[in-house]
């Protein structure tokens, strides 16, 4: 019995045994498993882990060649965006600060040694924009080598020492040549130390952008005022060619009237002939007819009364008196006829260079009958008449051109009613041709203008513009200037100084 009991006491501890041997090696494989699974975790998590530090370095290679390819892009654009050298340098400086992920820029132009753009306190941040920074606008141009004359082949860089946090960064500068010393710098100044080679070689490369866009600029610039130059030329060309034609025509006119002049001067010789020969007979007729009326009233009677009777039905006396009047106007009027005539053939004639001794008086005179169309129901003009005539050498005619020019002017700028004078004084050895007018007057840049050939104040088709620089021409040649005094709202005084005659003349 006890024998049986030990028995099934043995079977259980063998089958408890083999239980324990079973789980005992399912523990192990499981250990084993669990083991294989861990390292093939822990080799996927460090495979995973390798794949994400490289997806986000490809990443950020990925934006960086993304900002390179914005920058050169940027680059390439402004070539052609921008109108003025100064406005390329700064849209270079602000692509290159916004690249680089600078702290700040600045941009300037130094010429002959003095900075001409750029010289204040002003660097361009990347957020602000424009901004008022003295110390880092003076750390930057004190990097700079600004005595250097040559320019830069690659950007620069200089390790300095930030004042705002006493960290040590970086200043990388670029400098180029726009013409004889003159020179425009690119300048950035870095957040720290940290500097990209790769940023470096790619502002290298974009140096070529800036060194062919400035030289673009610059050639458009000149191409720009060439342009304006040309389209001056043309216009100043064309304005030349219609003034030559006005003057053209002008030498026209002068001729005809000259020609006319000389067909007028024949019968009115024979109209002031037969008015002087009319009037003697008529003179004649009216001592004749007194010598008569004396007889009838010595005779008396009938013969008396009926020559009384008739005298008064006809008005002879008052008739004769009429008579008389008329000739006298006529023969006044035959003389101004014959005088400007006159004038106006010596006036045809202003480029003769027969030198003749001229009356001052005179001249004015002549002067004063030529433009009397001009000013009769307009102006009063006053000539003053000198106690002493005063006589110079020249061109009667020209004399005579420059004397209307300036009369005709002051009659052209003085409301009607108001007064012209005229007066001639010596001075020493010269005479002064004067004229006063009490005109709008001339402004300070009117008057320095106003022997500028072409020059006129006048309406388009109311003057050539040429005739005061004639004018001070023919004074000149004559030895003697012009000088033109003027007060806006009170009028301008005209003095022509020419030598008087001397006595070996």
């Amino acid at each position: 019995m006890s024998n049986e009991k030990n028995h099934i006491a043995n079977e259980r501890v063998n089958e408890l045994e083999a239980r324990v041997n079973s789980l005992e090696r399912q523990l192990k494989r499981q250990k084993i498993a669990r083991k294989n699974a861990e390292s093939f975790l822990e080799t996927y998590s460090q495979d995973a882990y390798l794949a994400n530090q490289a997806l986000r370095k490809s990443l950020q290679a990925s934006k960086q060649r993304e900002r390179e390819l914005l920058y050169l892009s940027r680059s390439a654009s402004q070539l052609g965006a921008n109108n003025t050298v100064a406005s390329f340098i700064f849209s270079a400086l602000e692509s290159a600060v916004e690249f680089c992920q600078a702290r700040c820029g600045k941009a300037f132009i130094v010429k002959n040694g003095d900075m001409v753009v750029g010289d204040d306190n002003k660097v361009l941040t990347p957020n602000e924009g424009w901004i008022e920074a003295n110390d880092l606008s003076t750390l930057i141009v004190n990097e700079l080598p600004l005595t250097l004359t040559e320019g830069y082949a690659h950007w620069c860089v200089n390790a300095v020492e930030r004042d705002d946090t006493k960290k040590e960064a970086r200043v990388i500068h670029f400098m180029h040549e726009l013409a004889d010393n003159e020179f425009a710098w690119l300048a950035l100044l870095t957040e720290d130390d940290n500097l990209d080679e790769e940023t470096l070689y790619i502002l290298d490369t974009t140096k070529h952008y800036l060194n062919f866009g400035l030289r673009y600029q610059l050639k458009s610039h000149k191409l720009s005022h060439q342009e304006a130059a040309i389209s001056t030329m043309q216009e100043d060309r064309k304005q030349l060619e219609e003034r030559l034609v006005s003057a053209d025509k002008m030498a026209m006119l002068g001729q005809l009237a000259a020609g006319i002049a000389h067909e007028i001067n024949n019968p009115i010789g024979y109209v002031r002939s037969n008015t002087t020969v009319a009037k003697e007979i008529f003179n004649d007729y009216q001592s004749a007819l007194e010598q008569i009326g004396d007889l009838c009233r010595e005779a008396g009677g009938h013969i008396a009364s009926t020559f009384e009777r008739l005298e008064k039905d006809y008005a002879l006396k008052d008739s004769a008196k009429d008579i008389a009047e008329m000739f006298e106007e006529s023969s006044e009027g035959i003389e101004r006829i014959i005088d400007i005539v006159k004038a106006l053939r010596s006036f045809s004639y202003p480029n003769s260079d027969k030198r003749t001794e001229i009356s001052a008086t005179e001249a004015f005179q002549t002067a004063i009958k030529l433009t009397n169309n001009l000013y009769r129901y307009k102006n009063n003009v006053i000539f003053c008449e000198p106690e002493h005539d005063v006589t110079f050498k020249g061109n009667s005619g020209q004399i005579q051109q420059v004397l209307v020019n300036f009369l005709t002017n002051a009659i052209y700028a003085t409301a009607e009613g108001k007064n012209i004078t005229l007066k001639v004084e010596r001075d020493n050895d010269n005479v002064l041709l004067i004229v006063e007018d009490e005109g709008a007057g001339m402004s300070a840049e009117v008057l320095n203008k106003v022997f500028t050939p072409f020059y006129t104040t006048k309406p388009p088709g109311e003057g050539t513009g040429l005739g005061m620089s004639i004018s001070l021409t023919i004074v000149e040649e004559h030895g003697g200037k012009v000088d033109i005094y003027s007060t806006e709202g009170v009028g301008t005084r005209v003095v022509v100084s020419i030598p008087c005659s001397s006595p070996e003349d």
